[in-house]
Formats: structure tokens, C-alpha cells, sequence
């Protein structure tokens, strides 16, 4: 027989093993741990990037006998990208603190083999579903010979149903995870309507709405009503072409023309005669500034002495992807705001004739 106090006495040791268990799974779910074995030359740098919270943040290795290893802590489930400096190849995938292994050569970097990213394999399997609605889709308008940009033809409004049904019922399946906001990203993200998007974000859990990922949905869901006459002009702080910091708030107390372009927008460029004409006419009453969504800084900068801009010329590298565009709800360009002394939106989206007007109205010149 044992004894009570040697009963309790290995219960307790019993307990005590298992807290000491569950503490160490604890403290390695904290970190991070990328596991590679690569076939390609040593000395190769192996990099590690990821944004967050409008930071870009890098970490990086070198291969040594075909293998590289990354240790470090993720502030939560995060898209990262892996490249090398032996070629222009990259990997996206979608990582959590985790022990997560690579497979494959350098010189097909792209197709690197992962495992252990249990919410990279959601997501691969979401897109997987997506693009097989999209091939379907596709083919149906080649038959019927719709143009794929009526967005009101019946098969458009089938298929995106079909994408409705797929992510509504992925985001339900998998609503504490950042992946389900990712779909909801690849989803709606650059639809003019927000109301699947928030159809779609009311299923998450508490816990899945605190998300980074999330937030950004709510942020695009919010953006209608944000940049909404009569609200603050959400403010922000970009280079300029000298490199110099510059901020929205440097223009309280006077009127702002803010206008949204990229090199490679044949619309956006076709305004920049007008735009040039208007600063001539207004550019002591309104400060004129645009802001490119050039990824590349050369096009951006090239672009500007191509077409002779001379006011303010500022830059956001992230593009579309950035939180200026985020917030401000751009997904497709040219865009512009209006902004009072005060910092509040007095307009947005004006083009053309409808600009010049306004502008002729607000600073009281008759248009001709």
C-alpha cells in the first residue's frame, strides 16, 4: 500500500513535471526557429524580412554546408519573405513562432519546400479554392465573350459568390487565426464595397480581430466613413526627393491639393498638365503635393523630370500595400484629397473639369 503522504508526495512531483512540460512548450512557441536545408553555394546570404506596424524589420544568415538557420521572436503570425543573394529569387510564406524547416535548391529558391508553418498550409489551401473559382470564372467569360471588366455581367456575379461562399466559410473555420484576415485581404481588399468585407470580419473571434492582419481589415471597412467630408485628413510623415522627412501636419494652416499617382499609371500622368496648370493659378493659396506609390525609386524620380513637376514630390515605397494607402482607401489610382487649414477633408476623388471648378468655386475665380 502507499501511504497518503506518499501518494500526495507523487502527485505533487507528477504536477510538478507537467507544469515544468507545458512551461517549456511555452517558451518554445515564444520563438521562432527556421530550419533550411538548401543546395547552393556556401556563403550565400540568406534574408529574412517582414513588415509590421510600418516597420520593416530583417534578420539574416549565411549557408554553410547546403543548411541555414534563423532563430528569433515573431510579434505574432506575420507574411515574411526569404531571399538570397545569389539571385533575384524569392519566398513568401506565412510564418508563427514556430520550428519551421525549408527544403530545396537556390536556383529554384521560389519553390522552396516548407513545414511546420501550419497557417501557410490554410492559407495555400484558401488559394488553391481561389484560383480554381478564378479559372472558372475565366473560362465562362470566354465562352460567353463578357469583357471581364463588367463587373455586373451574370457570371462575374456568380463567381463572386462562389469566392463569398469560400471565404465567409474559411474565415468561420478559422476565425482566432490571422489567416482567415488574410483571405478576407486577398478577398475584398480592392473592392469598392465593404460590405462582404464586413460580413466577413464580424465572424472573427475577439482574439482573431486583434490581429495585425485584422486590424487592417477593419482599417479598409473604416476607411468609407474615415475619408468622409468634414473628418481629419489622416496624417503621415514621407521622403521627399531629397530624402527629407515630411509630414502632413508641416501643412496646418494652409489649404493642401494631396494627389495620389505612380510612374506606371497612364491616367495619373495624363493629369499632370492640368495639375501644373492649377498650381500656377492656385499655388499660393493651396499647397500642391503628390504623393507617388512608386515601389521603385528610380521610376518615381525619373517620372517626375519626365513630366516637370515642380511642387512637392513625395514617395511611399510600400505603394498599395502601405498604411498611407491603407489609410486613405486607395486601391486603385489616380486619387486625390482636399484638405482645409484645419487638417479636415473638404473632398476627394475630383478629376479633371470637376477639379477645376472646385477649385475656381473654393478660391471664388469664375471658371472660363
Amino acid at each position: 500500500m502507499i501511504s497518503l503522504k506518499k501518494k500526495r508526495s507523487t502527485t505533487a512531483l507528477i504536477a510538478l513535471a507537467l507544469i515544468s512540460i507545458s512551461a517549456a512548450f511555452s517558451f518554445k512557441a515564444a520563438n521562432y526557429e527556421f530550419e533550411g536545408a538548401l543546395t547552393g553555394l556556401d556563403g550565400t546570404v540568406i534574408k529574412l524580412t517582414y513588415r509590421y506596424e510600418g516597420k520593416d524589420v530583417a534578420d539574416s544568415t549565411v549557408l554553410k554546408n547546403n543548411q541555414f538557420s534563423l532563430k528569433g521572436i515573431l510579434p505574432e503570425t506575420v507574411v515574411c519573405t526569404l531571399s538570397n543573394s545569389a539571385n533575384q529569387q524569392i519566398k513568401i510564406f506565412i510564418a508563427q513562432n514556430a520550428i519551421i524547416g525549408f527544403s530545396g535548391a537556390l536556383d529554384k529558391f521560389y519553390d522552396l519546400k516548407i513545414k511546420g508553418a501550419t497557417e501557410n498550409s490554410l492559407y495555400q489551401e484558401f488559394k488553391e479554392k481561389a484560383l480554381s473559382l478564378s479559372g472558372d470564372y475565366r473560362k465562362t467569360i470566354d465562352k460567353a465573350k463578357v469583357d471581364r471588366h463588367d463587373h455586373k455581367s451574370p457570371q462575374f456575379i456568380h463567381y463572386k459568390k462562389r469566392i463569398d461562399s469560400l471565404t465567409i466559410d474559411f474565415v468561420k473555420r478559422n476565425n482566432d487565426l490571422s489567416v482567415a484576415a488574410l483571405a478576407m485581404i486577398d478577398s475584398y481588399l480592392n473592392d469598392t464595397d465593404r460590405k462582404q468585407a464586413a460580413n466577413a470580419y464580424a465572424l472573427l473571434s475577439e482574439k482573431g480581430k486583434n490581429t495585425f492582419y485584422a486590424k487592417r481589415i477593419k482599417q479598409f471597412i473604416n476607411t468609407e466613413v474615415a475619408i468622409s467630408k468634414g473628418n481629419e485628413a489622416p496624417g503621415f510623415t514621407l521622403n521627399d526627393l531629397n530624402g527629407k522627412p515630411v509630414k502632413l501636419a508641416d501643412y496646418r494652416g494652409q489649404y493642401v491639393l494631396l494627389d495620389f499617382w505612380a510612374s506606371w499609371c497612364p491616367p495619373c500622368r495624363a493629369e499632370h498638365p492640368l495639375l501644373k496648370k492649377l498650381e500656377q493659378q492656385y499655388g499660393k493659396k493651396i499647397a500642391f503635393v503628390s504623393i507617388s506609390m512608386d515601389a521603385v525609386n528610380k521610376s518615381w524620380k525619373q517620372a517626375v523630370q519626365q513630366d516637370q513637376l515642380t511642387w512637392t514630390q513625395l514617395n511611399d515605397p510600400q505603394a498599395n500595400n502601405g498604411e498611407v494607402a491603407d489609410s486613405y482607401g486607395i486601391k486603385s489610382l489616380p486619387f486625390n484629397c482636399i484638405v482645409d487649414t484645419e487638417g479636415k477633408i473638404l473632398a476627394t476623388k475630383l478629376r479633371g473639369h470637376d477639379l477645376e471648378n472646385f477649385l475656381a468655386k473654393m478660391f471664388s475665380q469664375p471658371q472660363k
